[in-house]
């Protein structure tokens, strides 16, 4: 097989050439088989009669090599010839081939070498017939003769002939084409000199001479102008013929248009001068290698590099050039390149040079690229930043135990550290946040970012507060200290400390709300006591007018006056609940029944156009809370949504176990909110409503809060709404308490109440209220009531407003437990009640009563306070009234003897004592346990009243101490064996 020749781009390829030249039709149509081959062997170009004769489509033939269709026998031969066409001789020879299907065929083959600007042959043509087809030997010189013409139209050849002797000159018909002219006359030997450029005719003349002359084979290169005005690049060729003397009288010659082999190669020179021109301005060496490890191309810096100037450059390989490069990382990139087309890069220190260079080695076709560049003060930017990373290192187990998010960055924001207490904030790995731009990281909208470093590059430091942005997507308030540092190198970077703000600023935003509401409370109390204090009387009036009233249009109008008075209380609770939080009683609530009340509420009170829902099992936990305050949420939500539906819809109240307790919801399939609507509905005072107050979702939210929950609203305009919330369940309670309405209060069967009010409309009413109801009432202001209680006048019960101007509610309901604790005490106010209510009413046992009320409220809450009141333990009353006086004297008589005046106020005290504890305790006084405690008492202060000189005191404490040890072990020897039995008798 002949070697593989190198490509010439500067050669149009054959196949090509058919195609420009228009002689594709005649090619493929030729009787004989056809074929363009390449200097490698290929074929480039097939007719279909080839196809016909080897057996193969022409498809398949194009790109295959030629001997593969050779019989064995034929293959020395026929390559044998296909060598001498490659060196310029046209051959003609038999062959034989053999088709896929094993048939063998002898071919009479013609070649003719195709010859490119070069002289050197660019392809073959081949013509190859079937011997065994005699019919087609008349076709055969036609044939081949327009194949030759084609093949010299393929290369741009034309053919002519001059006789020496005679001076006749011969174009043929494709020279005359070449240059323009139709076929005919030949110019004259001046007109056809002066179709060449000036430069060139002497050189043509005498190429032409010395042809004639001595027999010198034509070979000129010269340019000419042709009849269109176009200019030719022509390469022009001749032979001599001589006669039996060895005279020259003919000459034949070929006419090679080059014009557009030499665009091309100008064109390639010109962008080979930009190439270098540019490779050699760019700081970098770079060099192309073959496959023979030479370099084929290396621009000014690689040469300089090298030593070597560009004449001596191929004599030289990589290895003869950089003898370093073996056995370094060097040669491993590079052979990694040429053998195994992998890309690779390396940086070592030169000794030579004294810097470190970079090396990158790409595989190409005919080798490798090398590109090296000097990477000296890269290298020390890197060994300056492992340095100053090594110190920062250093550091961070100081930095990484603090909280806060401390990190480095650079001025254009790149991070360089980042400490454990920003992997905590921010969610991020140091592995990832390092090297990453903290702008882009940390900031969805850096214009705050890109502000704060404005001022942090003007004033060197910056302290502020910014939003920003967890690696879950979710945001953060950071208190941010920004400080402008200079290291050893001068180089200025960000020290920056972050501290998580979100949670203080939370609780600093509720601590805000919880004073504003605190002020509005206060204002709001303020209001709601006078409000209710004109209230109260009306509310109470029209329902003892409705008593006696029996004209029906005069009870509707006090109906009328009921229901505006009643929704007016409503209103100002609202308000306070709002303001102040539900405070409201904890005890289990049983669901089941408050559900069913709702219900019978609903379907009393909703419209028919509404269909209500009700899905709750027949069993559910327990839950603890307040069952008005609940029924209340769930009237007012139930309420909210009727007014979505003006046109009826569907409404459901769905209650479900859960895993933290009970779950509620109320769901309506009205018209739904909108998202900025749905962001305000708790604001106090917000409504959509003409007539509402804005004050029911608020007050809902403070109550669900208050039994910890939480209310959850999902809503869409047109999509309806819902409303939900999670009850916590009751813990080590028993079941709920049935939902039910208080039962009236029995007859006040002669029981003597005082009233304690500064209005004396509300005192009168309350009078009259009780009067009707079998009490024996006695009104008062609280200046008033304060003296008869000092007086020692007793009640069974003692109604008292909390707030009057200079006699506090507190204050009497403390006199009332302190002189008789035996009887009921009732506080009545227009506000919540306030620390120190509470406190009377844990410390005093006394209840409260919230105004306005009606009469039914002031007698189930005067008789559940009487019926706490008759169930005190006897135990308790003493500890209360009997041991404060019985340590008190003990105390004293233990320090020696007192003074007559101590000594008499200890006798008061103990005479007090016992005296109040007996009306206290009325006729469980009479108990041996009880008498025998306040036995003591009493004789301890008779005692001290017979003078030091009759009892010392050792002998009364003797006494004192025996009555404390009695109350502390709870338990009373039999009488014969009480120290006190003879001291009583």
């Amino acid at each position: 097989m002949p070697q593989p020749k190198p490509s010439r781009a500067s050669q149009t390829t054959p196949s090509d050439a058919l195609r420009l030249n228009g002689l594709d039709a005649l090619f493929h149509g030729h009787p004989d088989g056809v074929c363009v081959v390449d200097v490698d062997g290929t074929f480039v170009e097939c007719n279909s009669a080839l196809a016909a004769l080897t057996g193969y489509p022409a498809e398949e033939l194009t790109g295959m090599s030629f001997a593969r269709l050779l019989h064995p026998d034929s293959l020395a031969y026929t390559l044998a010839r296909f060598e001498e066409a490659l060196a310029g001789e046209n051959r003609r020879y038999v062959t034989r081939v053999v088709t896929p299907d094993g048939l063998i065929r002898s071919l009479d083959v013609t070649i003719i070498p195709l010859r490119g600007t070069d002289r050197e042959v660019a392809a073959v043509l081949s013509i190859a017939r079937d011997i065994g087809d005699v019919e087609r030997s008349a076709a055969e010189a036609a044939g081949n003769e327009a194949l030759v013409r084609m093949a010299a139209r393929i290369a741009g050849f034309a053919g002519w002939a001059v006789d020496v002797t005679t001076g006749r000159v011969e174009w043929s018909e494709e020279l005359f084409r070449l240059l323009g002219m139709e076929p005919g006359r030949v110019p004259e030997d001046a007109e056809q000199l002066a179709l060449f450029e000036p430069e060139d005719r002497r050189a043509v003349r005498t190429a032409f001479q010395r042809t004639a002359t001595h027999g010198v084979p034509l070979d000129v290169r010269a340019t000419i102008v042709d009849a269109t005005g176009r200019l030719v690049h022509a390469h022009l060729v001749g032979e001599p013929e001589r006669n039996e003397n060895g005279d020259v009288v003919r000459i034949h010659g070929a006419f090679h248009d080059v014009t557009a082999l030499v665009r091309h190669r100008e064109e390639q020179r010109a962008m080979a001068r930009l190439l270098r021109s540019s490779l050699d301005q760019v700081h970098d060496a770079i060099g192309f290698v073959d496959r023979s490890w030479r370099f084929t191309f290396a621009n000014s810096w690689a040469l300089e590099l090298g030593g070597i100037d560009e004449a001596r450059l191929r004599d030289r390989t990589v290895w003869e050039m950089f003898p370093t490069a073996l056995g370094s990382a060097f040669e491993g990139i590079y052979r990694d390149a040429m053998d195994r087309g992998i890309a690779g890069s390396a940086r070592a220190f030169s000794p030579k040079w004294g810097c470190w260079f970079e090396v990158d080695a790409h595989p190409t076709e005919e080798g490798i690229a090398i590109i090296v560049r000097d990477v000296t003060e890269d290298q020390e930017a890197r060994r300056t930043l492992e340095q100053y990373t090594r110190r920062v290192a250093s550091q961070a187990a100081l930095l990484d135990a603090a909280r806060d998010a401390i990190l480095v960055r650079d001025l254009d924001g790149v991070i360089r550290y980042w400490n454990r207490g920003a992997e905590a904030i921010y969610g991020i790995p140091a592995t990832e946040a390092v090297g990453r731009s903290v702008r882009e990281l940390l900031y969805d909208d850096p214009a705050e970012f890109d502000a704060a470093t404005e001022a942090l590059m003007r004033d060197g430091y910056w302290v502020g507060e910014l939003r920003q942005r967890r690696v879950d997507g979710s945001q953060l308030i950071a208190d941010c200290r920004w400080q402008l540092s200079r290291g050893e190198d001068g180089e200025v970077t960000v020290f920056a400390v972050n501290s998580d703000i979100t949670e203080y600023r939370r609780q600093e935003e509720q601590r805000i709300r919880t004073q504003r509401l605190e002020s509005l409370g206060t204002l709001a109390g303020g209001i709601a006591h006078d409000l209710n204090n004109v209230l109260t009387p009306i509310l109470m009036s029209v329902q003892l007018l409705r008593q006696d009233e029996q004209d029906a249009r005069r009870r509707e109008l006090l109906d009328t006056l009921d229901a505006a008075a009643q929704r007016g209380a409503g209103m100002i609770r609202q308000v306070l609940s709002f303001a102040r939080g539900s405070e409201g009683r904890r005890e289990p609530v049983d669901l089941v029944a408050l559900l069913r009340e709702v219900e019978r509420f609903c379907r009393e009170t909703l419209p028919p156009a509404i269909e209500l829902v009700v899905d709750a099992p027949g069993e559910l936990p327990a839950v603890t809370g307040d069952d008005t305050e609940l029924f209340q949420v769930l009237v007012n939500l139930i309420a909210n949504a009727r007014d979505a539906m003006p046109e009826g819809g569907a409404l459901t109240v769905r209650a479900a176990a859960d895993a933290d307790g009970v779950r509620l919801e109320v769901r309506d399939s009205g018209c739904g909110m909108d998202e900025r609507t749905a962001g305000r509905i708790l604001e106090p005072f917000f409504t959509t409503k003409e007539t509402g107050t804005g004050l029911g979702l608020p007050t809902s939210a403070a109550i669900v809060t208050a039994h910890g929950g939480e209310l959850q609203l999902e809503t869409a305009p047109g999509a309806g709404t819902s409303v939900a919330f999670v009850l916590p369940g009751a813990r080590g309670e028993g079941g709920g308490r049935p939902f039910t309405r208080a039962p009236a209060a029995p007859r006040g069967e002669g029981r003597r109440v005082l009233v304690v009010d500064d209005e004396a409309a509300i005192g009168e009413l309350v009078r009259q209220t009780l009067d009707q109801n079998g009490f024996v009432t006695e009104v008062a202001r609280g200046a008033e009531a304060l003296e008869l209680l000092v007086a020692g006048r007793r009640f069974d019960a003692v109604v008292t407003d909390i707030m009057m101007p200079g006699v506090p509610g507190e204050r009497i309901a403390r006199l009332v437990a302190e002189q008789q604790p035996d009887a009921a005490i009732v506080l009545m106010s227009g506000m919540l009640p306030g620390p120190s209510a509470r406190a009377s009413v844990e410390r005093d046992g006394a209840s409260f009563l919230a105004k306005p009320f009606t009469p039914a409220a002031l007698l189930a809450t005067l008789d559940s306070a009487l019926k706490k009141q008759r169930s005190l333990d006897p135990d308790a009353i003493l500890r209360t009234l009997v041991e404060p006086a019985l340590r008190d004297a003990v105390a004293v008589l233990s320090d020696g003897a007192p003074s007559e005046a101590e000594r008499e106020r200890l006798r008061a005290a103990l005479t007090a004592a016992a005296e109040s504890s007996q009306l206290a305790l009325g006729e469980r006084a009479s108990d041996p346990r009880i008498h025998r405690i306040v036995g003591a008492a009493a004789s301890a202060a008779m005692a001290l009243s017979f003078g030091a000189d009759l009892v010392a005191p050792t002998d009364v404490v003797g006494r004192l101490e025996e009555g404390l040890r009695l109350m502390a072990a709870g338990s009373w020897p039999p009488e014969d064996q009480d120290p006190a039995a003879e001291t009583l008798r």
